[in-house]
């Protein structure tokens, strides 16, 4: 019998893509769980460019209710070991970032059980070999990836490995397929940290972020406002009214808060002007915590939700530090999209004696290069620290922390003890350039950002409505530009399904 995969799409089209090229390629049967707006259903229930086994809507399945089966609800957590409300609270719209809507109990689980009754009866029906599906952005992604890896569904799942525009498709978000330990380099590497940091330059975050923001809204002011416009003047469709984001989201509330913010953003940009170093004074030495930018999936998800209160986290770093050492915190520039965080979280970490905050215009280079030691919650700056000759405390586990300069701290009660040890690591370059090695063998490049950016663009995807018309021709045309992108990652499913397999026309 022919194996069976479910993909989950949503208006990224990243799967859908996939899709249409591992059709031409495999003989397997691809099912899809869509989670599109209304515009975009009626382009899925016309379109002739791939041919699903069975396609079921999100939202046709999951809307606000205020009944809740708690005995249903914890049989399933007995079942299969999920706790449901690590799951909620990983949702930014559940809790602490939704300014439209305070979500009461029973209403998080009235969805949730929705979700899970949807859930198991299209695993029930189709009994899938695979899940296909992006890094879960969301607790409703989370709770479909969860319960496939509880009934042992096999993962197939898109996976950033923290350098830009280089992923792999892997069962686990944080570690390298059938590697597990610390590196143990027993040869002596050929390269020095110096050569080594062209591999950082070449993959550079930062960087493909900006080439992003060129191609995308943030540099088309009138795109940016066209999108604002767009959601006082259209009508709302009812896949918005059903949707959990859409709950409380009134016209009037969003002007007050969009008009709000706009002075806010100013006042905070004025204080962290005033008030943020900018210049980095190396002569007493410090230690590094750059902050997380938020809502961000790596603090809401995986093992990082129980670390996610940064300022607690800079308070015990700073309680645990050396005398003789201070600590820098420096803001995340991306931030600024959002407007800042609220001076009163900043005032908060600068009464912290010992304790200085970093403007967020400084390098972030400049600063790693300075510093003695990083310190993350589940940062990307910890293997960038490592090109640079510097050691890491991690909060989390990480893909990175295979790396024996990577301290991967268990306990708040362990961190003077793991500052003082990671002071005196040294650093090896040989077993930075094997993770390079590992990485390579065990990822791919592909410019996620770029053609997310792009469809994005194209299609007006941007602002309060995620809701469009999506032309065939255009969808066609889009696929068409991106051909060589979306057959490799095509023929990368097939290498993992290859390995379980799975025939191959």
């Amino acid at each position: 019998m022919n194996d069976k995969i479910v993909v989950f799409i949503d208006l990224w089209f990243l799967h859908f893509g996939i899709s249409k090229f591992l059709k031409e390629k495999w003989d397997g049967e691809i099912y899809a769980i869509l989670d599109v707006e209304e515009k975009a259903r009626k382009f899925f229930e016309k379109q002739k460019i791939v041919n699903f086994q069975k396609v079921w809507y999100y939202l046709d399945h999951v809307s606000k209710n205020t009944k809740v089966d708690y005995d249903y609800l914890k049989k399933f957590e007995e079942r299969y070991g999920i706790s449901l409300w690590n799951i909620a609270f990983s949702e930014r719209l559940f809790y602490q970032y939704n300014p439209f809507h305070k979500f009461r109990d029973f209403e998080i689980l009235s969805i949730i059980e929705q979700e899970i009754k949807f859930y198991e009866s299209i695993l029930d029906e189709i009994k899938p070999d695979y899940l296909a599906l992006m890094v879960p952005t969301s607790h409703h992604q989370q709770l479909l990836f969860e319960i496939c890896k509880a009934r042992g569904i096999r993962i197939l799942m898109l996976t950033p490995v923290r350098f830009a525009n280089r992923i792999m498709i892997s069962e686990d978000v944080n570690v390298i397929s059938g590697f597990k330990g610390k590196i143990i380099k027993e040869t002596k590497g050929t390269k020095t940290f110096e050569e080594l940091q062209s591999y950082l330059k070449k993959y550079d975050s930062s960087q493909k972020i900006d080439e992003v923001k060129k191609k995308g809204f943030e540099s088309h002011i009138f795109e940016r406002y066209k999108a604002i416009l767009k959601f006082f003047f259209s009508s709302q469709t009812p896949s918005f009214k059903k949707r959990y984001s859409g709950i409380g989201k009134t016209r009037s509330k969003y002007f007050c808060i969009k008009f709000s913010n706009f002075f806010k953003k100013k006042i905070r940009t004025s204080f962290i002007n005033k008030n943020f170093l900018y210049k980095i004074n190396s002569d007493t030495p410090f230690i590094y915590f750059p902050l997380h930018f938020e809502p961000e999936r790596v603090l809401l998800m995986d093992n990082a939700r129980y670390y996610s209160n940064q300022i607690a986290i800079i308070t015990n770093i700073a309680k645990s530090l050396l005398v003789g050492y201070k600590l820098l915190v420096k803001e995340h520039p991306a931030m600024k999209i959002g407007g800042w965080r609220d001076i009163s979280f900043y005032k908060q970490i600068m009464d912290l004696p010992n304790v200085y905050m970093v403007h967020p215009s400084v390098s972030s280079e400049e600063v790693i290069k300075k510093c003695s030691l990083l310190i993350t919650i589940a940062g990307t700056s910890a293997i960038e620290a490592t090109f640079y000759n510097k050691p890491s405390i991690s909060f989390t586990d990480q893909i990175y922390c295979i790396l024996p300069s990577i301290h991967r701290i268990k306990t708040l009660e362990e961190l003077p003890f793991a500052i003082k040890k990671s002071l005196k690591v040294k650093i090896e370059p040989s077993d930075l350039e094997e993770y390079i090695r590992l990485i390579d063998e065990n990822s791919f490049e592909f410019n996620i950002f770029g053609i997310s950016s792009d469809f994005a663009y194209r299609f007006g995807l941007k602002g309060a409505i995620m809701d469009v018309e999506l032309s065939e021709s255009k969808v066609r045309q889009f696929l068409k530009d991106y051909s060589d992108e979306f057959k490799k990652l095509a023929i990368e499913h097939i290498k993992k399904l290859s390995s379980d397999n799975v025939l191959l026309k």
